[in-house]
């Protein structure tokens, strides 16, 4: 299952405290730790993006996130979404059926065009 489906599956929203920011080409990335039941989790990078993430994307800035209740590794900033996650998967499929469609069509016409001047060839 995606990280995005186990999260909206069973969210649970926590507190987490900002450790490291790092600027990407572009946005803003954040390092971020926080406790689930005692267990101390720390994220990789969290891409800050419009209205989800901290005020402030500064070191010691307290966060809220979303995590898994059935996987606390499993976190993203409260308020986000992944547009270019779990629902760009179809998307993908679909238009890799279409280029290997388009392929094909293009192989077959192709190869009929060429057997045909061969034939009108004198």
């Amino acid at each position: 299952m995606a990280d995005a489906r186990r999260i909206d599956a069973s969210p649970l929203r926590i507190r987490g405290v900002v450790d490291r920011v790092v600027q990407v080409k572009g946005g803003t990335k954040v390092h971020v730790s926080y406790r689930v039941d005692g267990h101390r989790f720390t994220t990789d990078d969290l891409p800050v993006a419009g209205n989800a993430g901290p005020e402030s994307s500064e070191r010691g800035t307290a966060v809220c996130l979303e995590a898994a209740a059935t996987d606390p590794g499993t976190v993203r900033l409260c308020g986000q979404k992944y547009p270019t996650g779990d629902d760009v998967l179809p998307a993908l499929g679909l238009l890799t059926a279409a280029g290997i469609a388009g392929t094909a069509m293009s192989a077959g016409w192709f190869t009929t065009t060429a057997r045909q001047r061969r034939r009108t060839a004198p």
